[in-house]
């Protein structure tokens, strides 16, 4: 029985290695979205939502320096990084937005 239960530990051992050894091959192979468009995109997505939540009275402190950050990027072309900042950026709006919702029923002490 326990030279079964070896035999079949090692199978599973061996197909384990065979899948990391495949996938190290192919992961690499993914295509970046790190283009010049989808840079423009998320930043011109960022801005739009940031404005929205400056409507609102609830923008927050950091969202438009990341904003330009990524615009700064985005000129040197320095697509990934232009990215990841727009979409920080995006993500930042949108929580203010959400957040807003969530408190807009409640006594905000700094409207006064």
């Amino acid at each position: 029985m326990s030279d079964k239960i070896k035999l079949f530990k090692m199978n599973i051992m061996n197909r384990f290695l065979i899948i990391l050894v495949l996938m190290s091959f192919f992961s690499p192979m993914q295509a970046s979205d790190a283009t010049e468009q989808s840079s423009k995109k998320y930043i011109s997505e960022a801005k739009r939502t940031y404005k929205q939540a400056l409507k609102l009275n609830n923008a927050w402190r950091d969202t438009n320096k990341i904003i330009k950050k990524a615009s700064k990027a985005h000129s040197k072309k320095n697509y990934e990084k232009s990215i990841g900042l727009a979409k920080q950026a995006l993500n930042q709006a949108k929580m203010a937005i959400e957040q807003h919702n969530k408190q807009k029923d409640s006594y905000r002490f700094l409207d006064n």
